[in-house]
C-alpha cells in the first residue's frame, strides 16, 4: 500500500498509455492534476487498465496524464490507489 498523498511530476516524454480492454487488472484511484496554466481537474474512483498485477505510483501518474490527454499538466497528487481484478466493479 502507498502511502499517500504523494506527488509527482510526469515525465512528459513517458511511454504513452494505451488502454487493454483484455487486462485482468485495473488500477483504481483518486487523483488530482493541476495544471501549469491555472487550475485543476481531479478523479475519484477513476479505473484504467494495466498490464500485470501491479503498477508504480510514479507511472500511474503518467499514464494519469496520458490517458486523459492533460495538455499543461503540471504535478499529479495521487491520494488512493489499489489494484483490482476486472470485474470487480461491475463495470465488465
Amino acid at each position: 500500500m502507498m502511502n499517500v498523498p504523494r506527488t509527482f511530476h510526469p515525465d512528459p516524454g513517458a511511454e504513452p498509455y494505451r488502454a487493454n480492454p483484455a487486462s485482468t487488472h485495473r488500477v483504481k484511484f483518486d487523483a488530482r492534476v493541476d495544471f501549469t496554466n491555472g487550475g485543476y481537474v481531479e478523479a475519484k474512483d477513476f479505473l484504467l487498465d494495466i498490464e500485470g498485477e501491479d503498477i508504480s505510483p510514479e507511472r500511474l501518474a503518467e499514464i494519469i496524464v496520458s490517458a486523459m490527454n492533460l495538455l499543461r499538466a503540471g504535478p499529479v497528487t495521487i491520494t488512493a490507489m489499489r489494484i483490482v481484478g476486472r470485474g470487480e466493479n461491475l463495470d465488465g
